[in-house]
Order: structure tokens, then C-alpha cells, then sequence
């Protein structure tokens, strides 16, 4: 009889606990498990922390998609800007002990027989130029001695610049442009949209350029010259102006270095738009950490019943995993969308190439996010005992 009455009790006390484990799981799980649970219903159950997750990453990486197309843009602008720049360039700088006058510095770039020999203007504020139709200051481009075509895109090859040309970019609305009564005649307008690095950009030739800014070089006793070349030895051009200015400047001293004209195309990665991309995707990684931390704590109970009905710690682990991995992708996919829609109403084309260097920066950055986000999941997951789950 009490062999019965033990057996009774004991039974009673499996269904107690079977149906205080059913209420629970009904009450944090509804009726389905979570095995087949839809985002929707992830979002739904932990509306807070999903809506917390999914706007911290939507943030970052909307900023990450705008720097990693914007990286692809400048890098192609920058492999087109390579095509246009000259193969070989040499730095030249002249120090006198007086004033380097106008006519000195012809004399001395006409010694060149090779090579095109530039007046370095962005030495010197004073040389920049403005005209009359248009307003600002600009840096141009003034060449003293032209002996080959320069390397520019424009239509056609421009051999010479004639007396009172000038090269400048489709920017331009006016086909003259003048100056203290000196008029230059527009010859070339590039095509500042197709090639961004030629906007605001003015070539003309070193006799016009003087005579059109006498006041220049006033008081300047040092001056850079360049020697640009795509066929010749800028070495020897060097030699030919270095001996030309003992002649015509006997106390000078002139000093040169060979420099490479063209930018590297990996400087594309260092702008201001991939600074503030990183910093706010390191934020909304720094913010799952604490929401994580949060969520695995209200799931403490779940996360107990489901190890009590076999769930080892790993397939617990998966499925946190998945669960983050579908809010953190909901993410990605929406800041996707949305910045392929800002550039198209920009009027910005994104090609294939762009596209999957997009893509790719972004399953690189939902691997990373997944990893840390699962730092302290991780840690409470293996210390929770199944015994918790019914626990009232």
C-alpha cells in the first residue's frame, strides 16, 4: 500500500513539474518552438532589443556601404587620373641671392630640348590667378617650355599652347576669359564629369601667364620648377637647366629629385566618410555587447528549459547565432537598399564591380559583428543550468 501510494506521488510530482515547464515554455515560447521561428516573430518577442540591434547596425552600415562605394568611386578616379599623369617627373628648385625676375626664368626653362618644363604655382600663394567672368583664385598650370603633347584629356592632342590659349574644364560656361584687359581664348574644355580631378583646372603657357600677372614672382628669390616628361630623361633635362642657370643666375643654387607623379590608388581607403564609417560600426559593435548581454539575461530561463530537454550548450549557441545573424543581416540587406537608392537619386551609377566590392565589405563586417556580438551569449550560455528552467 505505501509501495502504491509512493509510486502515486511520484507521478503526480513528474506531471507537476511537466506542467509548469509546458506553462513556461507556452508563456516565453508560445505555442512553436524556436527552431522554426520566423524574423517577424524574433522581431516581435524581443521588440526592444531586436528594434535596438537592428537600428545600430542599419546606422553603421549605411555609413559602411556610402565609404566602401564611395572608396570604389575615388579609386577609379584615381586609376583614370594615373592614365593622364606623366611618367617621369623631376622637382627642380632654384635659390638665388636677389629677386628671380620673369625673362630669367624663361631663359632658363628654354634650355630644355626634352621634356615639358612647368612653374610650380602652388609654391607660392601669389601665384595664383582669377579672371574677370568667374570668381575664386585658382593654381594653373604654366608651362614654360613645351617640347612634346600634354598629358591631358582632352579630344585631341595639344601639341602647343598658343599665345593666348588657355585649357580649362567643361566647368567653364564662357568661351573667353579675361584679365587685367588680357584676353585668353578657351581652346580645350575638358570634360570635368567624366574626369573630376580636371575641375577648376587652367593651363596656359608661361609668356602669357607674366604677362598677364607681371607682379607674380615680385621679391621672390627661390622657385620650383617641374620637369614632366612621357617619352624623354628628365635626368638629362635637369643637367641642361641646372648648367643654363649658372649662366643666367651665376650665384644660384639649384637642387632637383625625382618624384613619382602618380597617386596611389590604395589613398582612396583614407577619407574622412571610411574615418566615420569604422567609428560608428566599432560603436554599434560596443552597443550589441551591452544588448546582448541584456537579451541573454531575459532568455536566462528559455535558454535553462531548452538544456533540461536535451539542447546541448553548441545547439543553444546556434541558435542565438542564427537568431542575431537574422537581425544583423536585416540590417545589412536594408542599408544596402537604402544607399542604392540615395546614389540613384544622386544621380550616381553603381557598376558590378562597386556592387560586389560592397558586398563583400559587408559579409566580412556581418562576420565581425557576429563574432563579438556572441562574446557574452557565449559565456552566460555555459554557465546557465538546466535546473533554472522551473524556478518560479
Amino acid at each position: 500500500m505505501e509501495q502504491i501510494t509512493y509510486q502515486r506521488l511520484q507521478k503526480t510530482a513528474k506531471n507537476a513539474v511537466f506542467f509548469v515547464t509546458n506553462l513556461i515554455m507556452r508563456s516565453h515560447m508560445g505555442r512553436k518552438e524556436l527552431r522554426g521561428i520566423s524574423m517577424i516573430k524574433i522581431i516581435k518577442r524581443y521588440s526592444v532589443v531586436g528594434a535596438l540591434i537592428l537600428l545600430c547596425f542599419f546606422s553603421a552600415f549605411l555609413a559602411l556601404c556610402n565609404g566602401l562605394l564611395s572608396t570604389a568611386k575615388a579609386a577609379d578616379i584615381i586609376k583614370t587620373e594615373n592614365q593622364y599623369a606623366y611618367t617621369e617627373e623631376f622637382k627642380v628648385s632654384i635659390r638665388a641671392t636677389k629677386n628671380i625676375t620673369a625673362e630669367e626664368i624663361l631663359q632658363i626653362a628654354d634650355s630644355a630640348d626634352n621634356c615639358n618644363v612647368y612653374l610650380d604655382t602652388t609654391a607660392n600663394s601669389s601665384m595664383a590667378v582669377y579672371f574677370d567672368e568667374i570668381a575664386g583664385i585658382y593654381s594653373p598650370d604654366v608651362v614654360l617650355k613645351q617640347n612634346e603633347p600634354l598629358s591631358l584629356p582632352t579630344s585631341g592632342s595639344i601639341s602647343v599652347i598658343p599665345r593666348n590659349g588657355i585649357v580649362t574644364s567643361s566647368g567653364i560656361s564662357v568661351d573667353e576669359l579675361t584679365v587685367h584687359g588680357n584676353k585668353f581664348c578657351i581652346i580645350e574644355k575638358m570634360d570635368c564629369e567624366k574626369y573630376p580631378f580636371i575641375t577648376n583646372s587652367f593651363t596656359l603657357n608661361g609668356a602669357d601667364y607674366f604677362a598677364a600677372f607681371p607682379n607674380a614672382i615680385d621679391n621672390q628669390k627661390e622657385i620650383m620648377l617641374l620637369i614632366l616628361s612621357n617619352r624623354s630623361d628628365v635626368t638629362e633635362t635637369y643637367s641642361c637647366i641646372k648648367d643654363k642657370t649658372a649662366q643666367v643666375l651665376p650665384d644660384a643654387i639649384v637642387s632637383g629629385y625625382k618624384t613619382d607623379f602618380k597617386a596611389g590608388v590604395f589613398q582612396a581607403a583614407v577619407t574622412m566618410e571610411n574615418v566615420v564609417s569604422v567609428d560608428l560600426f566599432l560603436f554599434a559593435l560596443i552597443n550589441t555587447i551591452i544588448i546582448s548581454y541584456y537579451w541573454i539575461t531575459v532568455r536566462r530561463r528559455e535558454i535553462a528549459i531548452r538544456k533540461a530537454f536535451g539542447a546541448s550548450n553548441l545547439r543553444v549557441m546556434g541558435l542565438v547565432t542564427i537568431e542575431l545573424l537574422k537581425l544583423i543581416g536585416a540590417a545589412a540587406l536594408l542599408a544596402a537598399i537604402t544607399q542604392a537608392v540615395i546614389w540613384k537619386i544622386h544621380g550616381d551609377e553603381i557598376s558590378f564591380a562597386d556592387s560586389g566590392i560592397m558586398a563583400v565589405g559587408l559579409l566580412l563586417a556581418i562576420t565581425a559583428a557576429i563574432t563579438v556580438a556572441m562574446i557574452v551569449p557565449v559565456r552566460y550560455i555555459l554557465h546557465i543550468q538546466p535546473s533554472e528552467g522551473v524556478k518560479l
